[in-house]
């Protein structure tokens, strides 16, 4: 019998967000079961716990540091079976993502600066930000409301640098605001499933853009990383480019949940079966 194991996302990287996290996972884990195929759902202090070697498949959401080291090392053993591998949820934390991001796909990356917290107040970067700068601590992506903050004032940073301090982020992102369209996706595979739908319909301008091409800029973003179950945001400015400013794994799927939950179950049916079968050979 193979076994999977869901391990859920970190209380605190699921900001507002618990109840759909947690909902997306049992879902797929629903879809999954069959006989001779055990599916298991912990939190991430049962993974913790858990003997690592005694599973075949792991569904991870979790994405403090420490638990995706340690992943890393059960997927480090010949065939590992993960969605999305620790590397790539590792290289999700913005001080890998961004530089990825930047040189796979420039024309479709905004500008923006890494700094370290503890080097303080420096100036701003040299692209411009008519309209204020984004500051986004530098690793996981969200924890709370003010872990990415619009900065209308440059002499303002000292009180976020602070906070980061205090919480012990040591680096953090600079990105300018850009004006335009604000859209949320979603994707399996790449190139299994794609959904897109605005962040705000009622406040957005609905600049013209090519679905096609979003989905093409998000799955080529996703392979750079190595997700296979993505999400994250993008700008249709109003020269209508499109500019990706965030990916991330395992995303809630707000909106689509039960189309995104039967598409990751049947992608990590093919993956379960495609590695058995390569054992085999």
């Amino acid at each position: 019998m193979k076994r999977c194991l869901g391990v859920f996302r970190e209380t605190q990287n699921s900001p507002n967000r618990e109840v759909d996290d947690a909902r997306v996972l049992e879902a797929v884990a629903a879809s999954l079961r069959r006989p001779g195929f055990e599916m298991s759902l912990t939190t991430p202090e049962g993974f913790d716990r858990e003997d690592l070697s005694e599973w075949d498949f792991i569904l991870p959401m979790c994405e403090t540091y420490a638990r995706l080291k340690r992943l890393e090392a059960w997927a480090e053993r010949p065939d590992p079976t993960c969605l999305n591998m620790p590397r790539a949820v590792l290289n999700c934390y913005r001080t890998r993502m961004i530089p990825l991001l930047a040189s796979a796909i420039p024309a479709n990356a905004p500008p923006c600066e890494i700094r370290r917290v503890q080097d303080g107040i420096r100036p701003p970067p040299p692209f411009g930000a008519s309209q204020g700068w984004w500051i986004k601590r530098g690793d996981v992506h969200n924890t709370c409301d003010h872990d990415v903050v619009l900065l209308k004032h440059w002499d303002g940073l000292s009180g976020i640098l602070a906070d980061f301090a205090s919480r012990e982020i040591t680096h953090y992102a600079v990105q300018p605001h850009l004006p335009g369209d604000l859209i949320k996706f979603y994707g399996v595979g790449p190139g299994r499933w794609f959904r897109w739908f605005y962040h705000d319909p009622a406040r957005a301008r609905r600049f013209p853009f090519w679905p096609d091409e979003l989905a093409a800029i998000a799955g080529k973003g996703a392979r750079i990383l190595g997700l296979e179950i993505f999400g994250g945001d993008a700008i249709v400015t109003p020269e209508n480019a499109l500019i990706l400013i965030d990916l991330n794994s395992w995303p809630s799927f707000a909106r689509v949940q039960d189309e995104a939950a039967l598409e990751i179950a049947r992608h990590a049916a093919q993956r379960l079966e495609a590695a058995e079968t390569l054992s085999k050979a």
